[in-house]
């Protein structure tokens, strides 16, 4: 199954990752800027102490807790053992620091700095610094490193929030218009769309509104096309059975191929009127469901199968027919023209072969098998089966239908208790 992804749980994730790496990144470059600033004012100083010195070759000088020397060997001894090599360049400069933890002073800090004199003579400035009680320096306040966090951890908070707001307030029109959607009828369709606060979810609902209109519209025509042209059909239908019977007695003399003729005919106009009712009856709009009676479905099937026989004059079929005595609850008209349709069908598009028919409960299955699957058929296949789905979908009937290379097998129940 594929996971489906909510747009403002997406933008929220994308948007909240997004603050996250801002302000730790933003955290992190304050935090390196402190550093490097603590060193600057540290180098400054160490190169101001160097100055109007008095420091010579084996007499270093101590100037404000900066010690001085002309040469690499007067640096004390502590300071060579963590800096084995001295700065090579001018104002060089070199640390090392016995790191504690981010919002603790480090446990010693060991720097030296290469810095000329007005004269050209070269001075190793070196500093000490060690975490000791008895010179430990009190800040006042926090520490900055704390204040650093705190900032840092505000902005996210304060982004967070904003973002949420933000996301809510575009969410709750989008949410709207869906629900508007949503509820679109006939009726809501002349009306004005509601405003959605942004442009282009306003301009969103006008192109749905717009186009639910056109949609209704063209079902509208066909709808209306179909109601008139089943109705307008009726009476050519009539006339032509009519007339079909007319002449089965007034011509008593038909040649064989003749009567084949006007057989076919009368066939497909028996098909033509019921397909037409068929229809006519779906093109209808029902306020209220039809009214349902007690039928029995084996005496349904037995006339059926006995009124549609006429389908099979001329073709070796064989009909297998087993029923047993069963009545439901239903629609006959609905339920008339579904096993009409489905039995019409069978008998059909079988030219040789057998048809079987069996009844159980309300359960029934149709099949049919053709011997020459190169038969051609005498009318289209399907219409009667897009009907057929369409009358069980209406009324809640189970529906089953499946082509084979020999035939097609079909099952429906009408029992909607267990279908449902």
């Amino acid at each position: 199954m594929k996971l489906r992804i909510s747009l403002r749980l997406y933008l929220l994730s994308a948007m909240l990752m997004l603050g996250i790496a801002m302000v730790t990144g933003f955290s992190v470059l304050m935090m390196n800027y402190f550093v490097e600033g603590m060193d600057t004012v540290l180098q400054i100083n160490m190169s101001n102490a160097t100055e109007n010195t008095e420091a010579q070759d084996g007499k270093p000088v101590t100037i404000l807790n900066y010690h001085v020397a002309t040469r690499w060997l007067d640096v004390p001894e502590v300071i060579r053992q963590n800096i084995p090599t001295p700065p090579e360049k001018p104002l060089g400069f070199i640390k090392v620091i016995d790191e504690g933890n981010w919002f603790e002073p480090p446990d010693a800090g060991y720097f030296v700095l290469r810095v000329n004199g007005k004269h050209g003579q070269n001075y190793y400035v070196s500093h000490l610094f060690k975490k000791d009680e008895e010179c430990k320096v009190e800040h006042e306040g926090m520490h900055p490193f704390f204040g650093i966090g705190i900032v840092g951890m505000t902005s996210l908070i304060l982004f967070i929030v904003l973002l949420v707001l933000m996301i809510r307030s575009m969410a709750t029109p989008v949410e709207q218009l869906g629900a508007w959607a949503k509820s679109l009828n006939v009726d809501k369709l002349h009306h004005s769309p509601p405003d959605f606060r942004y442009n282009e979810l306003n301009k969103l609902a006008q192109i749905i509104q717009h186009s639910l209109n056109s949609v209704h519209k063209t079902l509208q025509r066909e709808h209306d096309f179909l109601r008139h042209a089943s109705h307008e059909l009726r009476t050519p239908i009539t006339v032509l059975r009519g007339n079909i019977d007319l002449l089965k007695k007034i011509n008593s003399t038909n040649t064989s191929k003749e009567i084949a003729i006007i057989d076919r005919i009368e066939r497909a106009g028996l098909t033509m009127g019921d397909l037409t009712e068929t229809l006519l009856w779906l093109s209808r709009e029902h306020e209220t469901p039809p009214l349902s009676e007690i039928i029995a479905l084996d005496e349904l099937l037995k006339e059926l199968v006995k009124e549609l026989k006429y389908l099979l004059q001329g073709k070796k079929v064989e009909i297998i027919f087993n029923s047993s005595p069963y009545q439901i609850e239903a629609p006959r008209a609905a339920c008339r023209m579904v096993l009409s349709n489905l039995i019409r069908n069978a008998f059909e598009h079988t030219q040789a072969g057998s048809v079987f028919i069996e009844q159980l409960n309300a359960q029934i299955l149709i099949h049919n098998r053709n011997s020459n699957i190169q038969a051609k058929e005498e009318l289209g296949f399907g219409l009667g089966l897009k009907l057929t789905k369409k009358l069980t979908h209406r009324f809640g009937w189970s529906y089953k239908s499946q082509a084979t290379e020999y035939g097609h097998n079909v099952e429906i129940n009408f029992d909607t208790d267990r279908t449902s």
